[in-house]
């Protein structure tokens, strides 16, 4: 009995040698949210939220480059989007981003309300890597009127 080895499995088996032996690259893990509490600003417009950037954020294979996260923020309270906008941040850092209050919804963020919002931030780096973020905090508006 004579068995034939089809044709495609030799190549089939080097490209699958060669994925198992490439080097690893950095697993870009996406921009996060820090904290459990958010302020709103004056007149509810904006919301002030921290968003970090994480250490294996890369824009080229070379060490030390200049490199960025870079995508979108969106704020929910239950499925009611609340806020957007983009960010962008560079690796290793956190800035407080202006996030715009939807109209229509500056009324869950008055002066002396608190409100849960869900958060879902979808970034990628400068190598093609996408990642999709997700949790929770509490918005408070420390302002009187």
């Amino acid at each position: 009995m004579d068995r034939a080895v089809p044709r495609y499995i030799a190549p089939l088996f080097a490209v699958l040698a060669c994925l198992a032996l490439a080097a690893p690259a950095h697993a870009f893990s996406g921009a996060t949210v820090r904290g459990e509490r958010v302020s709103a600003t004056y007149l509810e417009k904006y919301l002030l939220v921290r968003v970090a950037c994480p250490g294996a954020t890369t824009s080229t294979g070379r060490p030390g480059d200049f490199s960025f996260c870079t995508g979108s923020a969106r704020f929910y309270v239950g499925r009611r989007l609340v806020a957007d906008g983009p960010f962008s941040i560079r690796t290793f850092d956190s800035h407080i981003e202006k996030m715009v209050v939807k109209g229509s919804a500056r009324s869950l963020f008055k002066p002396g309300r608190s409100a849960s919002v869900r958060w879902v931030i979808s970034s990628h780096d400068g190598q093609g890597q996408s990642v999709t973020n997700g949790g929770h905090f509490t918005v408070f508006n420390p302002f009187k009127r």
